[in-house]
């Protein structure tokens, strides 16, 4: 492969010589110096082409020498050289091609499970309407009115949480509805509300991070905590009233309570 002159050889040729290297020859070759007294200016072009070194970073490379000839009646400018080449080179066309790359999920679906949910005042969960989850005491033939959750389980994209940390990511559905359990803010604060969907698919949008909460298990007391992937700090909370809505609060178990059993049958 032809070497690139050092640059101390450059510095010291002559102003009225042009200098090329050859593909096969490491010496410098001369070129006559060109007249510059020509009436109309001439273009000359020279191009060699080397093959590289398979162990070089650049596999082949083109060296490019056009000669010039100075026009008398006035001053060369680059924009004339800028034209000799429009003229010797055929125009380029590049077509530009808007694309999208999908990235990780956010959240990737694994499965779904069943289960019973009561807070540790055993009360129920139980569906008022399409929008009210409420909680109360059930007995007797009333207790067939309790929902059961069905709780969507997700690997995290990162180190957010996992089975090995306590925190599995879940989104919290009724069993028989499509309707999901939420998180987003209203006002000054966010509330819980709940929604027509299906989320039972990698969540790959952030704004779908309103349907995900932590599972905080405490397995010495058989107790978990839901906790708002949207909003931290923030869990499920039922009143210590009876027949209210199932909420979210940032003071758990202070005025409320937010720890649950949850058992399958």
């Amino acid at each position: 492969m032809a070497s690139v002159p050092d640059l101390d050889v450059l510095e010291s040729s002559s102003p009225n010589e042009e200098t090329f290297y050859g593909p096969d020859c490491l010496c410098l070759q001369k070129k006559p110096r060109l007249d510059l007294e020509v009436a109309s200016p001439g273009v000359g072009i020279q191009v060699t082409v080397t093959k590289g070194h398979p162990a070089r970073t650049f596999h082949q490379a083109a060296v490019l020498v056009a000669a010039v000839t100075k026009p008398a009646h006035k001053e060369f400018a680059d924009s004339d050289l800028g034209g000799f080449l429009d003229d010797i080179f055929e125009p380029v066309s590049f077509q530009r091609i808007n694309g999208s790359y999908a990235g990780a999920p956010v959240y990737r679906y694994t499965r779904s499970q069943s289960f019973d949910i009561l807070d540790i005042d055993q009360k129920c969960f139980v569906l008022e309407s399409s929008t009210q989850l409420v909680a109360l005491h059930l007995q007797g033939p009333s207790a067939g009115r309790k929902v059961k959750l069905n709780i969507a389980l997700y690997r995290p994209q990162s180190s957010q949480g996992g089975p090995g940390t306590g925190r599995v990511p879940v989104a919290l559905g009724i069993k028989g509805y499509q309707l999901y359990m939420s998180c987003v803010m209203s006002g000054a604060e966010p509330v819980l509300q709940l929604e027509e969907a299906d989320v039972r698919r990698d969540i790959e949008s952030v704004e779908l991070t309103r349907f995900i909460f932590y599972r905080l298990d405490s397995p010495t007391e058989g107790t978990t905590r839901f906790e708002s992937a949207a909003f931290p700090g923030w869990f499920i909370c039922t009143s210590l009233q009876p027949r209210q809505p199932v909420s979210i609060t940032n003071q758990p178990d202070h005025v409320n309570i937010a720890t649950y059993e949850l058992s399958r049958h």
